[in-house]
Protein backbone atom coordinates (compact mmCIF):
# COMPACT_ATOMS: atom_id res chain seq x y z
CA UNK A 1 0.00 0.00 0.00
CA UNK A 2 3.23 2.50 0.45
CA UNK A 3 4.42 1.70 -2.48
CA UNK A 4 1.00 2.44 -3.99
CA UNK A 5 0.78 5.71 -2.49
CA UNK A 6 4.50 6.74 -3.11
CA UNK A 7 3.64 5.85 -7.05
CA UNK A 8 0.58 7.78 -7.27
CA UNK A 9 2.36 10.84 -5.25
CA UNK A 10 5.18 10.81 -8.02
CA UNK A 11 2.57 10.37 -10.56
CA UNK A 12 1.02 13.76 -9.13
CA UNK A 13 4.09 15.61 -9.00
CA UNK A 14 5.79 14.56 -11.91
CA UNK A 15 2.41 15.57 -13.65
CA UNK A 16 2.76 19.00 -11.86
CA UNK A 17 6.31 20.15 -12.53
CA UNK A 18 5.43 19.06 -16.19
CA UNK A 19 2.36 22.13 -16.37
CA UNK A 20 4.62 24.47 -14.40
CA UNK A 21 7.02 24.54 -17.11
CA UNK A 22 4.43 25.26 -19.98
CA UNK A 23 3.89 28.81 -20.52
CA UNK A 24 6.08 31.28 -20.88
CA UNK A 25 4.51 34.73 -22.94
CA UNK A 26 7.60 36.86 -24.53
CA UNK A 27 6.84 39.77 -22.15
CA UNK A 28 6.79 43.55 -23.28
CA UNK A 29 7.30 45.28 -25.70
CA UNK A 30 4.31 43.35 -27.16
CA UNK A 31 4.32 45.89 -30.65
CA UNK A 32 6.87 45.44 -33.12
CA UNK A 33 8.88 48.69 -32.45
CA UNK A 34 10.54 49.54 -36.13
CA UNK A 35 13.66 48.77 -38.80
CA UNK A 36 16.70 49.94 -36.73
CA UNK A 37 15.58 49.89 -33.17
CA UNK A 38 16.94 47.82 -30.43
CA UNK A 39 15.07 47.35 -27.35
CA UNK A 40 16.43 45.93 -23.79
CA UNK A 41 13.63 44.26 -21.25
CA UNK A 42 13.55 42.71 -17.97
CA UNK A 43 11.08 41.10 -16.74
CA UNK A 44 9.64 38.36 -14.17
CA UNK A 45 6.81 36.17 -13.71
CA UNK A 46 5.65 33.76 -11.11
CA UNK A 47 3.60 30.68 -12.24
CA UNK A 48 1.12 28.86 -9.77
CA UNK A 49 -1.12 25.96 -10.11
CA UNK A 50 -2.97 23.83 -7.76
CA UNK A 51 -3.74 20.37 -9.04
CA UNK A 52 -5.52 16.88 -6.86
CA UNK A 53 -4.22 15.66 -3.47
CA UNK A 54 -2.87 19.04 -2.29
CA UNK A 55 0.19 19.46 -4.58
CA UNK A 56 1.02 22.85 -5.48
CA UNK A 57 3.48 23.75 -8.88
CA UNK A 58 5.21 27.21 -8.57
CA UNK A 59 8.05 28.52 -10.82
CA UNK A 60 9.69 31.64 -11.32
CA UNK A 61 11.83 33.28 -13.60
CA UNK A 62 13.92 36.30 -14.12
CA UNK A 63 14.96 37.41 -17.92
CA UNK A 64 16.82 39.53 -20.08
CA UNK A 65 15.18 40.06 -23.65
CA UNK A 66 17.06 41.90 -26.55
CA UNK A 67 15.01 42.90 -29.26
CA UNK A 68 15.65 44.24 -32.45
CA UNK A 69 13.97 45.42 -35.10
CA UNK A 70 14.41 43.77 -38.89
CA UNK A 71 12.26 45.80 -40.56
CA UNK A 72 9.22 48.43 -40.15
CA UNK A 73 6.46 44.99 -39.36
CA UNK A 74 9.17 42.59 -37.51
CA UNK A 75 10.67 42.06 -34.61
CA UNK A 76 13.40 39.23 -33.36
CA UNK A 77 14.69 38.53 -30.36
CA UNK A 78 16.92 36.45 -27.78
CA UNK A 79 15.73 35.86 -24.01
CA UNK A 80 18.36 34.45 -21.34
CA UNK A 81 17.95 35.02 -17.44
CA UNK A 82 17.25 32.37 -14.73
CA UNK A 83 14.32 29.91 -14.00
CA UNK A 84 13.80 28.40 -11.05
CA UNK A 85 11.06 25.11 -9.96
CA UNK A 86 9.21 24.26 -7.06
CA UNK A 87 6.41 21.50 -5.93
CA UNK A 88 4.54 21.80 -2.71
CA UNK A 89 3.07 17.99 -1.27
CA UNK A 90 1.26 18.50 1.52
CA UNK A 91 1.18 14.47 2.00
CA UNK A 92 2.90 13.71 5.20
CA UNK A 93 6.09 12.08 4.86
CA UNK A 94 6.92 13.15 1.36
CA UNK A 95 9.62 15.90 1.17
CA UNK A 96 8.43 18.80 -1.15
CA UNK A 97 11.19 19.54 -5.05
CA UNK A 98 12.57 22.47 -5.08
CA UNK A 99 15.62 23.43 -7.41
CA UNK A 100 18.06 26.35 -7.11
CA UNK A 101 17.59 29.42 -10.27
CA UNK A 102 19.36 27.53 -12.97
CA UNK A 103 20.22 29.25 -16.96
CA UNK A 104 17.27 29.62 -19.66
CA UNK A 105 17.61 30.70 -23.52
CA UNK A 106 15.50 31.11 -25.89
CA UNK A 107 14.46 33.00 -29.47
CA UNK A 108 11.21 34.60 -31.04
CA UNK A 109 9.66 37.10 -32.98
CA UNK A 110 7.05 39.62 -33.39
CA UNK A 111 5.27 39.97 -36.79
CA UNK A 112 2.59 43.12 -36.84
CA UNK A 113 -0.18 41.66 -39.19
CA UNK A 114 -2.22 44.91 -39.67
CA UNK A 115 -2.84 48.67 -37.80
CA UNK A 116 -5.69 50.54 -38.34
CA UNK A 117 -4.89 54.25 -39.20
CA UNK A 118 -7.77 55.77 -37.73
CA UNK A 119 -7.93 53.82 -34.32
CA UNK A 120 -4.33 52.58 -33.95
CA UNK A 121 -5.86 49.53 -33.09
CA UNK A 122 -3.11 46.44 -34.14
CA UNK A 123 -3.08 43.09 -34.67
CA UNK A 124 0.08 40.82 -34.73
CA UNK A 125 1.28 37.28 -33.93
CA UNK A 126 4.48 36.03 -32.56
CA UNK A 127 6.22 32.87 -31.81
CA UNK A 128 9.76 31.77 -29.36
CA UNK A 129 11.16 28.65 -28.29
CA UNK A 130 12.96 28.39 -25.15
CA UNK A 131 15.21 25.73 -23.26
CA UNK A 132 16.24 25.64 -19.43
CA UNK A 133 17.47 22.63 -16.89
CA UNK A 134 15.97 21.58 -13.62
CA UNK A 135 17.83 19.40 -11.29
CA UNK A 136 16.60 18.36 -7.67
CA UNK A 137 15.01 15.38 -5.88
CA UNK A 138 11.96 13.85 -3.79
CA UNK A 139 12.00 12.42 -0.58
CA UNK A 140 9.76 10.36 1.25
CA UNK A 141 10.30 8.84 4.59
CA UNK A 142 8.08 5.74 6.15
CA UNK A 143 9.21 3.18 8.58
CA UNK A 144 9.66 -0.36 8.58
CA UNK A 145 9.06 -2.06 11.93
CA UNK A 146 11.61 -0.14 13.94
CA UNK A 147 13.76 0.97 11.35
CA UNK A 148 13.51 4.51 9.23
CA UNK A 149 14.14 4.51 5.56
CA UNK A 150 14.49 6.93 3.34
CA UNK A 151 13.36 6.85 -0.47
CA UNK A 152 14.94 9.65 -2.69
CA UNK A 153 14.14 10.38 -6.63
CA UNK A 154 17.04 12.35 -8.08
CA UNK A 155 15.66 14.02 -11.19
CA UNK A 156 16.89 15.73 -14.31
CA UNK A 157 15.19 17.88 -16.67
CA UNK A 158 15.70 19.24 -19.99
CA UNK A 159 12.63 21.31 -21.27
CA UNK A 160 11.95 22.76 -24.65
CA UNK A 161 9.39 25.18 -24.84
CA UNK A 162 7.79 26.02 -28.42
CA UNK A 163 4.65 29.42 -28.17
CA UNK A 164 2.50 31.11 -30.20
CA UNK A 165 0.73 33.63 -29.85
CA UNK A 166 -1.90 35.85 -31.81
CA UNK A 167 -3.64 39.25 -30.39
CA UNK A 168 -4.79 42.65 -30.62
CA UNK A 169 -3.60 45.60 -29.30
CA UNK A 170 -5.92 48.33 -28.31
CA UNK A 171 -4.11 52.44 -27.47
CA UNK A 172 -5.72 54.96 -25.29
CA UNK A 173 -3.42 57.71 -24.41
CA UNK A 174 -0.09 56.06 -23.20
CA UNK A 175 -1.28 52.90 -22.49
CA UNK A 176 -1.64 50.10 -24.98
CA UNK A 177 -3.68 47.39 -23.94
CA UNK A 178 -3.96 44.09 -25.57
CA UNK A 179 -5.38 40.33 -25.58
CA UNK A 180 -4.17 37.58 -27.29
CA UNK A 181 -4.76 33.33 -27.89
CA UNK A 182 -1.85 31.31 -26.54
CA UNK A 183 -0.91 27.95 -27.85
CA UNK A 184 2.41 26.03 -26.58
CA UNK A 185 3.24 22.79 -26.19
CA UNK A 186 6.45 21.64 -24.29
CA UNK A 187 9.27 18.76 -24.89
CA UNK A 188 10.91 17.22 -21.75
CA UNK A 189 13.82 15.01 -21.73
CA UNK A 190 14.21 13.12 -17.97
CA UNK A 191 16.44 11.18 -16.35
CA UNK A 192 15.62 9.42 -12.86
CA UNK A 193 17.51 8.05 -10.15
CA UNK A 194 16.55 6.08 -7.28
CA UNK A 195 18.00 5.61 -3.74
CA UNK A 196 17.21 3.88 -0.37
CA UNK A 197 18.78 5.50 2.60
CA UNK A 198 18.66 3.60 5.96
CA UNK A 199 21.16 4.91 8.96
CA UNK A 200 24.65 5.32 7.59
CA UNK A 201 23.49 3.44 4.06
CA UNK A 202 22.97 4.81 0.78
CA UNK A 203 21.66 2.47 -1.62
CA UNK A 204 21.42 2.79 -5.42
CA UNK A 205 18.24 1.19 -6.88
CA UNK A 206 18.49 1.80 -10.02
CA UNK A 207 18.26 4.47 -12.95
CA UNK A 208 15.99 5.33 -15.96
CA UNK A 209 15.20 8.08 -18.47
CA UNK A 210 11.70 9.10 -20.21
CA UNK A 211 10.78 11.64 -22.79
CA UNK A 212 7.21 13.71 -22.05
CA UNK A 213 5.26 15.30 -25.00
CA UNK A 214 2.51 17.86 -24.43
CA UNK A 215 0.73 18.13 -27.51
CA UNK A 216 -0.83 21.37 -27.53
CA UNK A 217 -2.38 23.61 -24.54
CA UNK A 218 -3.82 27.04 -24.94
CA UNK A 219 -4.92 29.81 -22.89
CA UNK A 220 -5.65 33.56 -22.70
CA UNK A 221 -3.36 36.43 -21.95
CA UNK A 222 -4.19 39.94 -20.85
CA UNK A 223 -2.32 42.78 -20.51
CA UNK A 224 -1.13 46.15 -20.62
CA UNK A 225 2.08 48.40 -21.48
CA UNK A 226 2.24 51.65 -20.36
CA UNK A 227 4.30 54.53 -21.88
CA UNK A 228 6.74 56.76 -19.89
CA UNK A 229 9.07 59.18 -21.39
CA UNK A 230 12.82 58.39 -22.65
CA UNK A 231 11.00 55.97 -24.70
CA UNK A 232 11.07 53.55 -21.69
CA UNK A 233 7.72 51.32 -21.02
CA UNK A 234 6.27 48.77 -17.54
CA UNK A 235 4.68 46.19 -18.74
CA UNK A 236 2.12 44.28 -16.65
CA UNK A 237 0.31 40.70 -18.26
CA UNK A 238 -1.76 37.87 -16.99
CA UNK A 239 -1.67 34.28 -18.71
CA UNK A 240 -4.79 32.43 -17.47
CA UNK A 241 -5.68 28.97 -17.50
CA UNK A 242 -8.40 28.87 -15.11
CA UNK A 243 -9.08 30.13 -11.97
CA UNK A 244 -6.58 27.95 -10.13
CA UNK A 245 -4.14 28.37 -12.43
CA UNK A 246 -2.35 31.77 -13.65
CA UNK A 247 0.51 33.34 -14.85
CA UNK A 248 1.58 36.67 -13.91
CA UNK A 249 4.66 38.79 -15.49
CA UNK A 250 5.98 42.89 -14.87
CA UNK A 251 8.73 43.84 -16.95
CA UNK A 252 10.00 47.17 -18.01
CA UNK A 253 12.09 47.92 -21.18
CA UNK A 254 13.57 50.68 -23.11
CA UNK A 255 13.90 51.42 -26.71
CA UNK A 256 16.91 52.96 -28.36
CA UNK A 257 19.23 55.84 -27.12
CA UNK A 258 17.45 58.22 -24.49
CA UNK A 259 17.66 62.26 -25.17
CA UNK A 260 18.21 63.19 -21.28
Amino acid sequence: MKRQKLFSTLFLVSVSIFSSLNAQMAGNPVTVRGEGEWTMSVFGTYLNQQLGSGTTTVSRRVLLKSTWGVTPWLDVYLTGGGTQLEVKVSQEGIESYKDKYRFGFGAGFTLNLVTLPQSGIGFWLGGQVMRFPSQGSFMELFDIETETIYREFVMKYDCREFQGCIGVTVPFRSVRFYAAGVGWAIQRLEKKKEYLEYGDSRTFVGDSEGEYRSGLWTGATLGMEILLPHRYSIGVECLLFNQRNYQIMVGICQTGVTNW
